[in-house]
């Protein structure tokens, strides 16, 4: 990436360094000087949230498990479903 100052808006700008002395996307820009580099790409840190059977609603509102896919009311009973025995019986 290559610092440039935008003629324009007097604003620096970093832009690939092939933007420079384009006819279109280097229009309105001037070279400022030093090549820097791009940030690093973050990493993904997004968690996800486990089902909690036996959760509590530890505020209050009535909702168990706030803010997250399992957000459910307070008063509701998970139960797992068991497996078809024959698959057969399901289909139409």
């Amino acid at each position: 990436m290559a610092l440039a100052i935008n003629k324009r808006t007097g604003k620096s700008v970093n832009v690939p360094e092939h933007y420079l002395g384009h006819p279109v996307l280097g229009k309105d820009l001037e070279p400022a000087g030093s090549v820097v580099k791009a940030a690093p790409k973050k990493e993904n840190s997004k968690k996800f949230a486990k089902h909690v059977p036996g959760a509590v609603d530890g505020d209050g509102d009535g909702i168990i498990q706030d803010g997250t896919i399992w957000q459910r009311l307070a008063n509701t009973k998970t139960e797992e479903q068991p497996a078809p025995t024959n698959i057969e019986e399901n289909e139409e």
